[in-house]
C-alpha cells in the first residue's frame, strides 16, 4: 500500500490541457476541411446544372434559327432584329401545321426576378405563301432562366443577338455587322445570327462564379457561304 500510495506515475495538468488543445485543434482543422470539401461538392453541382440548362437552352435556340424558311420568294426569314430580341419565319412540324412567326427574347433582371429568354409562336393562318399570323401566341415559355447578358474580354455586356451580312462586293465571304434595330433591307441580307448569354445556376442566389458564358453562330440556311455576292435567297 505504500509503494502505490508513493506511485506519482501519470498526467500532469499541464500536460492534460496541452493534450486538449491539440486534440480541438485537429477537430477544428477536420471540420474546416469537410465544410470546404461540401462547398466544393456544392459548386460543382451547381456549374454542372448550369452548364446542362444553358446548352440544352442554345439547342432550342440554334435549332429554331437553323430552321428559318421564306414565305415564297420574297418575304425573307428574319422579320424584326435588335440585341435583345429576334423574329423569323420557322417550320419544325411534320407539315401537318403551316408555317410559324417565332420570336425569341432576353428579359433583362429586373429587382428579384432573374433574366430569362422567352419563346412566343404564332403559326399562319391561310394557305401558303399567304399567311396572317395572329397578334396573341399561340404558345409561349421560358427557355432559360437565371440568365443575363455575356460580357467581352474587355467587360463590356454583349448583345445577346447580333446579325451579319456578307460584305458588299467581297467575293470571298467576309461578313460585316449589321447595326440594329435592323431595318427592311438589312433584315433581308442576313446570313448569320450570333447568339451569346451567360446562365447562372438555378436557385435563388446564384454564385457569379458558377455561371457558363455560351456563344454560336448559327448561318441561315438560304444563305450559300460559296456564293457570297448573291447573299441569301428565297426559293
Amino acid at each position: 500500500m505504500t509503494r502505490i500510495r508513493d506511485d506519482q506515475s501519470g498526467m500532469t495538468l499541464i500536460e492534460l490541457v496541452i493534450g486538449i488543445s491539440i486534440a480541438l485543434v485537429v477537430t477544428f482543422a477536420s471540420f474546416a476541411v469537410l465544410g470546404r470539401a461540401t462547398e466544393a461538392s456544392h459548386e460543382i453541382a451547381d456549374r454542372q446544372e448550369a452548364v446542362q440548362r444553358g446548352r440544352l437552352a442554345m439547342e432550342l435556340i440554334t435549332r429554331q434559327l437553323r430552321s428559318q424558311v421564306c414565305l415564297g420568294e420574297a418575304a425573307e426569314p428574319i422579320t424584326y432584329g435588335d440585341g435583345d430580341s429576334v423574329s423569323f419565319y420557322a417550320d419544325l412540324t411534320d407539315g401537318s401545321q403551316n408555317v410559324a412567326r417565332r420570336t425569341l427574347t432576353f428579359v433583362p433582371p429586373t429587382g428579384k426576378a432573374p433574366g430569362r429568354i422567352a419563346e412566343d409562336v404564332r403559326f399562319g393562318v391561310g394557305e401558303y405563301p399567304d399567311l396572317t399570323f395572329p397578334d396573341t401566341p399561340d404558345s409561349s415559355r421560358a427557355l432559360l432562366g437565371n440568365v443575363e447578358r455575356a460580357e467581352s474580354s474587355a467587360g463590356q455586356e454583349l448583345p445577346v443577338f447580333s446579325y451579319y451580312a456578307f460584305q458588299p462586293g467581297s467575293p470571298t465571304g467576309d461578313l460585316q455587322q449589321l447595326d440594329v434595330p435592323l431595318d427592311a433591307e438589312d433584315a433581308s441580307r442576313t446570313i448569320m445570327v450570333h447568339v451569346a448569354f451567360t446562365t447562372l445556376p438555378d436557385r435563388e442566389r446564384p454564385d457569379e462564379r458558377d455561371a457558363l458564358t455560351l456563344q454560336d453562330n448559327i448561318y441561315v440556311r438560304i444563305a450559300d457561304p460559296t456564293r457570297p455576292l448573291e447573299g441569301p435567297r428565297c426559293v
